[in-house]
């Protein structure tokens, strides 16, 4: 046995020295500089504006309540930045919560104002002359939970532009040590850590849409700005209004260093440094990156350099990064940058460039880094190769990087529009063809809509500019342009036989919905860099790329050290309790870009704190569900599961307690403490008997949407119980050829009741359960079950609610204007509709009305998914330790905002932990419905053969409304054939004599 293993390593170093001999030879070769082609899109680019499609635009109201809208209609006006700095003091402002005024709210410390939750300021000014003004404002965040400051902007009590809704103050994040260097040689995440420190800020867009502070025009006279409170408490200082002023172009700067006699730096007299070690950074998730590239510095071949910053973390807008740097000379200097850009499919990346908190000229404002495949040196100068020199005095400066979007800003702002008058226009053709249009009938759109076919052509124009500027600026064709031009494809056929539109509907509403997605894309502005070197122009910035044999000798000694690197002989410091080298096992059912922030955070914060190392390894989502042959299945058979699984099926831990597989958390000292963090009623799925078997990792939400345009429209009251939807607002909707979303999934196979969200919420608001109270049968023959059967099944064959619908798609289209969806149709809306920001809510679902005039709310469909420690785990108390740690509020906070800022609001975190919950950047009004409905849901136990109860459901929903059967009859059915599996299971589990549910579950 030994003699083999000599012969097995003997062999892989041999393979190590062929590698290494031919890498040696290859390098014996030239480097290589990596090119970049830039686009040829400017400001003077021969573009049509938004206004040569105004008649369109303005029949829709389309982008009328935008900033770039309120700039054009000032520019119209003639206004102009006045010479003139306003200064409003703390202790000016007047001070309110929830619309009361009280001197004795807000706190001063000396001249500051502390603004907490709720509570908005208001200053009273005079304007002595009339014209454009910027708001600076003077803060420092405190008492926050690490996510920006968020603040609604009014003018005179109105809210100027739709950006103003939403204005952004930003914190300031450090790392907290030196980087940390693990057993086997891998560098390891410093912490973060915020800086607390005052800040000054000009109120912009917080999108990168406009690299410029906003501008507001003030006209002779009193005036009033507020601040009114959205998310996270605030210290300001004071307020300044200061008279727009023109930053400078180039060669106007240039002008004035020959009239200042500045002359340019000695060669040698620059610096320096890598971009791995900021200064600080205005995000906590834009941090060191780890590249392989063998010519990124420092590199080791044998372990991880954290050798980077920025990359897929820092692409938002206004995602600042800032680095200080030493010149030993006053003088002009150039700055050259190593970087990449080779994600978003040819998209440059663009950034706005500040020396010592000010842009020097204009071309900084949004400096375009070309799309390349591997890393390149630029040293920023014009489109001829002009380096842009900077004056810099003698000593210590400060150089400031901010994501912006460029030109695409107007890509994205035209396709915005483009959605929105695609959206009404749907809209105005499903009025007259209905949802669902007969493909034999003549609907003759020529004659009932005869505007149609030029307002197609003008849309299909607007997208063809979009696929312009984007061919422009990436001088290339990409993938995203050709999108864009399959959709001006599209419209343009539809504007020549706009008969063929009932028969083909479904592409006007798959071009909106892709168009939505473009957006999306556009918005993220990736940038990776190694290294700044701050120069003499004299001197020359010579970047060698790495060959793409050097690459490959560098994976091969790193494959070879796959064999021989002992990554689990591992130490540290251990909690009291916990044996020394503690490794505990953890699978994730989630993407891989969930995997690595969870990993990260792991190596940074757990591990660190107690000691124990965590081998994390990702499997697709159904691999830990019930059900079928999975990977959880079979581990568990053949006794090699891990000690913890994360993410796993929210009927999961329940199954496997009946057979013995999971662990009691409330054996626990401090599982008490642990389960205060979550709603009780999401425990409910995971009690057992006396035990509870897993902690909820996320929850669902169920709330009615509405469109606020067309609800106004149409003249309705969002409806408050079901008889005021049968009878007020049903007859409206279907008179315009609308209707009320409440789908049915008839799919549903699987253990899950809460998946039948309409049943489940009437059954709770009529007071009923799936189940009788010792969990061994089925609680549906009840009155309350039958008359919430009963009312589901009459929606759909009595009052024509479609059973099965595309909520999504009809809501923006505008054909289902209200329904009843929950946490992913929200995050649908929130990410896939931009033209609707601001035209759609959520309220509170309908209820029941009892005698006392109170209104029963109640919805189900609570628990998402759980964490489960398995009880052939010998490493119990540890894997406790992980868990613990993993749901704390600080920490699914952090996983929540880097998890947002890495993939985007689509990948919201609906932690189960309250706190964290909501420590999200919801929409405070948003946020209120939210937590009214989540206070009202009701979970239901979990019983053996419980998996049956949602198919018997369906089964009985198909008799009653497809096949017009008796409704108890049918429901009578499904009970019989429930209390059958149920029993079944319960015999086979040997569980006769034991309570399902135990005596502490009462509720």
């Amino acid at each position: 046995m030994k003699k083999k293993k000599l012969n097995k390593y003997t062999a892989i170093v041999w393979l190590i020295m062929l590698v290494f001999v031919t890498g040696v030879i290859w390098n014996l070769a030239d480097g290589n500089v990596h090119s970049v082609e830039r686009g040829n899109y400017s400001d003077e680019s021969e573009l049509s504006s938004l206004a040569e499609y105004s008649q369109l635009y303005e029949i829709y109201n389309a982008n009328r309540d935008s900033y770039s809208s309120l700039c054009t209609e000032y520019q119209t006006s003639g206004y102009q930045g006045v010479d003139v700095s306003i200064l409003l003091l703390p202790e000016d402002a007047d001070t309110m919560r929830k619309g009361i005024l009280q001197e004795d709210v807000a706190e001063y410390e000396g001249r500051a104002l502390f603004l907490d939750e709720n509570v908005s300021a208001t200053w009273t000014f005079q304007i002595e002359e009339a014209g454009l003004y910027s708001i600076e404002v003077e803060y420092i965040g405190v008492e926050g939970n690490g996510t920006k400051i968020q603040r609604q902007l009014l003018i005179d009590g109105e809210l100027p532009c739709r950006e103003a809704a939403n204005v952004c103050f930003y914190r300031r994040f450090v790392e907290d040590g030196d980087v940390g260097v693990n057993e086997i040689g891998d560098e390891v995440w410093p912490r973060q850590k915020e800086e607390v420190c005052w800040q000054t800020r000009k109120i912009s867009d917080s999108k990168g849409y406009d690299p410029q502070p906003m501008y507001f025009y003030f006209a002779e006279g009193e005036h009033t700005i507020t601040l009114n409170y959205v998310d996270q408490p605030i210290t300001i200082g004071k307020l300044v209004l200061e008279g727009k002023k023109e930053i400078p172009t180039y060669a106007r700067k240039k002008e004035e260093y020959i009239v200042n006699g500045y002359r340019q730096a000695t060669a040698g007299s620059g610096c320096y440094l890598e971009a791995e070690n900021s200064a600080w950074r205005n995000d906590s998730i834009i941090r060191r990156e780890h590249n392989s590239d063998p010519k990124t510095v420092p590199f080791s071949i044998t372990n991880r350099k954290l050798n980077t910053l920025g990359g897929g973390r820092w692409n938002r807008g206004e995602q600042s990064v800032s680095w200080e740097f030493d010149v030993e000379e006053d003088g002009l200097y150039q700055i050259a940058i190593k970087v990449l850009q080779n994600k978003d499919a040819g998209m440059p990346a663009y950034r706005k460039i500040e020396i010592d908190g000010e842009v020097p000229f204009r071309e900084f404002l949004e400096y375009e880094f070309p799309y390349a495949d591997d890393w390149y040196g630029e040293v920023l100068s014009d489109r001829e190769g002009e380096p842009y020199l900077v004056y810099l005095e003698k000593g210590t400066h400060e150089i400031t990087l901010s994501a912006q979007l460029g030109p695409l800003s107007a890509v994205i702002e035209r396709t915005t529009c483009d959605i929105t008058v695609l959206s009404e226009i749907t809209r105005k053709i499903v009025q007259i063809t209905g949802t669902d249009p007969d493909p034999n009938y003549e609907y003759e759109l020529y004659r009932t809509m005869p505007e149609l076919s030029e307002q197609l052509e003008e849309l299909a124009l607007s997208v063809e500019q979009c696929a312009y500027i984007l061919e422009q600026v990436t001088n290339k064709k990409t993938s995203t342009e050709n999108n864009y031009r399959q959709i001006v494809d599209t419209l343009a056929g539809f504007a020549e036989d706009v008969d063929r539109i009932p028969k083909a509907l479904g592409e006007l509403e798959s071009a909106q919905s892709s168009l939505g997605t473009y957006i999306t894309g556009l918005e993220k502005s990736p940038l990776s860099i190694d290294y700044f070197e701050i120069q003499s122009p004299y001197e020359v910035f010579n970047v060698e790329n790495s060959r793409f044999y050097e690459r490959f000798y560098a994976s091969m000694v790193n494959f070879m050290l796959s064999f021989v690197k002992d990554y689990d002989s591992i130490g540290g410091k251990t909690e009291e309790g916990l044996e020394e080298n503690t490794v505990i096992d953890v699978w994730i059912g989630r993407g891989a870009e969930w995997g690595e922030i969870l990993k990260d955070m792991i190596d940074e914060q757990f591990t660190p704190e107690t000691g124990i190392y965590v081998n994390l390894n990702v499997l697709p989502s159904g691999q830990l569900s019930t059900g079928g042959v999975n990977a959880l299945l079979l581990s568990i058979t053949s006794g090699t599961v891990p000690d913890v699984a994360l993410s796993v099926d929210y009927s999961l831990p329940s199954e496997l307690a009946f057979r013995g597989s999971a662990v009691d958390l409330t054996q626990f000292e401090d599982y008490e403490e642990t389960a205060a963090q979550f709603y009780e009623e999401s425990l409910v799925p995971y009690r057992f008997g006396d035990g509870v078997y897993a902690l909820p990792e996320t929850m669902d939400f169920t709330v009615m949407f509405y469109r606020k345009d067309i609800i106004s429209e149409l003249g309705i009251e969002l409806p408050q119980t079901w008889d005021q939807l049968y009878q007020e607002v049903l007859p409206k909707l279907y008179e315009n050829s609308m209707s009320f979303a409440l789908p049915v999934d008839t799919s549903v196979s699987s253990s899950t009741p809460a998946a039948l969200r309409g049943y489940t919420m009437l059954l709770m608001q009529h007071g009923g359960s799936y189940y009788t109270a010792d969990g061994k049968k089925s609680a549906l023959d009840s009155a309350e079950a039958y008359q919430a059967f009963k009312m589901w099944t009459e929606m759909y064959s009595q009052y024509d609610i479609d059973e099965e619908s595309n909520f999504f798609s009809r809501m923006r289209s505008g054909a289902m204007p209200i329904g009843i969806g929950g946490y992913s149709n929200y995050i649908q809306f929130l990410t896939s509709a931009p033209e609707l920001y601001g035209r759609w809510g959520i309220a509170p679902v309908p209820g029941i009305e009892d005698k006392n005039g109170m209104i029963t709310r109640s919805t189900g469909t609570l628990s998402q998914t759980a964490n489960i420690i398995f009880s052939q785990s010998d490493r119990q108390d540890a894997a406790w330790e992980f868990l613990k740690w993993w749901m704390d509020e600080e920490t699914q906070s952090d996983y929540g905002r880097q998890l947002e800022a890495l993939i985007g609001q689509s990948a919201r975190w609906n932690t189960a932990n309250i706190k964290a919950f909501y420590s999200l950047p919801w929409n405070t009004e948003d946020k209120a419905v939210i937590q009214s409905q989540l206070e009202n849901a009701k979970e239901q136990y979990i019983v053996p053969g419980g998996y049956f109860t949602s198919r018997h459901i369906i089964n009985a929903w198909n008799r009653v409304v497809i096949n017009n059967e008796n409704t108890r009859d049918s429901m009578e059915e499904a009970v019989a054939d429930i209390n059958k599996e149920i029993a079944v299971k319960i015999e086979e589990f040997g569980l006769e004599d034991m309570e399902i549910i135990g005596q502490e579950s009462d509720r």
